[in-house]
């Protein structure tokens, strides 16, 4: 789990890198919703006492698009593909 919070620079997507440096957002597409990624000083502080993964990626992608993702009563496979995308969004912090 420590993992999913700290990804190395190596790992890092270009749009989540540039994303670092300029301190915005990285926004992605899954399962017909749009997710916003926040900068990683923007992120919730929360996050740190995050004790699963699901909790985690609920905490970083906010309330309001989390449930409308759970409406959509997604799979665990899905989930695990959201979940990629959202470490791959944040792994540009550094951290």
């Amino acid at each position: 789990m420590l993992e999913f919070f700290m990804p190395t620079a190596k790992t890092a997507p270009k749009a989540a890198a540039e994303a670092e440096a300029t301190e915005t957002p990285v926004t992605f597409e899954h399962a017909g919703l749009t997710f916003t990624v926040p900068p990683p000083l923007d992120l919730p502080l929360d996050l740190l006492d995050a004790k699963s993964e699901m909790e985690a990626v609920r905490l970083i992608v906010g309330d309001e698009v989390w449930t409308k993702y759970r409406a959509t009563r997604p799979t665990i496979r899905n989930f695990q593909a959201l979940a990629e995308k959202v470490n791959e969004a944040a792994a540009g912090s550094g951290n």
